[in-house]
């Protein structure tokens, strides 16, 4: 089984990496809107990735808090 793991690993992990023309060549002569557009999509990953952190943190906070509400009215019967 571990045999098996490590074979599709490697067999995912092989293939080459693609990316845009604004990651691939950031040093060559590429246009500006094309740089730009790699700036803009990577603060749209960093603001899901905020957004997401935002989410989970409010999630558990409430789910913390109603842990903790359920729990006082349990111990005060």
């Amino acid at each position: 089984m571990k045999l098996l793991a490590v074979a599709l690993a490697f067999a995912l992990l092989h293939a080459p990496a693609l990316a845009c023309a604004g990651c691939r060549e950031p040093g060559e002569d590429v246009e500006a809107t094309t740089v730009m557009a790699g700036f803009g999509f990577s603060w749209g990953v960093i603001f899901m990735l905020v957004f997401l952190f935002v989410l989970c943190s409010g999630l558990g906070w409430f789910v913390a808090r109603t842990i903790k509400a359920v729990d006082a009215g349990k111990s005060v019967q």
